[in-house]
């Protein structure tokens, strides 16, 4: 079996962690804490979920955020100006490719929601099961 797990420090908002069972644990942050969308990650998590989707050792997948949030907030003035039909295509495409590369994921995926689902609900609104505490809000 080929292990892939080089990628696993490669992105600054999603901490890759897998047991030896091959489950995966992918959990949104920033800087340990509740996760706020960034120009940068959206970018990333083309690529991260791309490389999750087609590591065979990942025999199940776990969504959920760090300090008792899933994804809270964005940080529009990372994206520059949205209002440019240039800039915006590329977010709508990665927008795409992500949720593409997230349905993707050959195995089964997991969102566990404690709190805010503020932002990309539809990440966890893929998974094949959803796991949300009482005080989880979706957007």
């Amino acid at each position: 079996m080929q292990f892939q797990s080089d990628y696993f420090n490669s992105y600054h908002n999603l901490k890759l962690t897998r047991d030896n069972k091959g489950v995966l644990i992918a959990e949104f942050h920033t800087n340990g804490g509740p996760f706020i969308m960034t120009a940068q990650s959206h970018t990333e998590f083309v690529d991260a979920f791309y490389r999750i989707s087609q590591d065979r050792a990942n025999k199940i997948v776990i969504l959920t955020g760090a300090g008792g949030d899933f994804i809270t907030d964005v940080a529009w003035s990372s994206f520059g100006d949205v209002a440019d039909p240039g800039v915006w295509s590329q977010v709508h495409d990665e927008g795409v490719q992500v949720l593409e590369n997230i349905a993707n994921i050959r195995v089964p995926v997991i969102a566990a929601i404690e709190g805010r689902a503020h932002v990309h609900s539809d990440y966890a609104l893929l998974a094949s099961v959803i796991v949300a505490a009482d005080g989880a809000t979706f957007q």
